[in-house]
């Protein structure tokens, strides 16, 4: 499991791996989070739910990345924690538990702002080692 960021003439372009879609997953919102918030500490003082059902592996990479992006947008929230359970029946069914805090100037640096996860050059993909994420994000 690993996550890194490529070079990209504007945006912010992530590749993610993991042994499980799931891994993957929570690689591609760590990297996101890190793209925001750089290296500030980050407590588990705040719990949020949310689902996403979807067909396509690339609309939910692009759906639950960009639950994450509204909710700092949004509600100024941050999370450190990513608990993500992934059934397939006809489609997929995520369902994301992540705890984090909101956002203080205080404590918390700003690096970018990252405005959307991407369908431009979007790629999930499996592989004999586990499956890889990439996503460009709008900053």
């Amino acid at each position: 499991m690993a996550y890194e960021f490529l070079d990209h003439t504007a945006d912010l372009k992530i590749r993610a791996t993991g042994k499980t879609l799931e891994e993957a997953l929570v690689e591609a919102a760590k990297a996101v989070t890190e793209a925001i918030a750089g290296d500030s500490k980050i407590e588990a003082k705040i719990e949020k739910e949310f689902e996403v059902k979807i067909h396509l592996e690339h609309v939910l990479v692009h759906d639950f990345l960009q639950e994450i992006i509204y909710m700092f947008s949004t509600e100024k929230l941050l999370f450190s924690e990513f608990n993500v359970t992934l059934k397939e029946a006809l489609g997929y069914k995520l369902t994301a538990r992540l705890k984090g805090e909101k956002y203080d100037p205080k404590k918390h640096k700003l690096v970018k702002e990252v405005k959307a996860a991407t369908y431009h050059e979007l790629k999930v993909e499996k592989g004999d080692k586990g499956w890889a994420i990439e996503v460009i994000c709008d900053t």
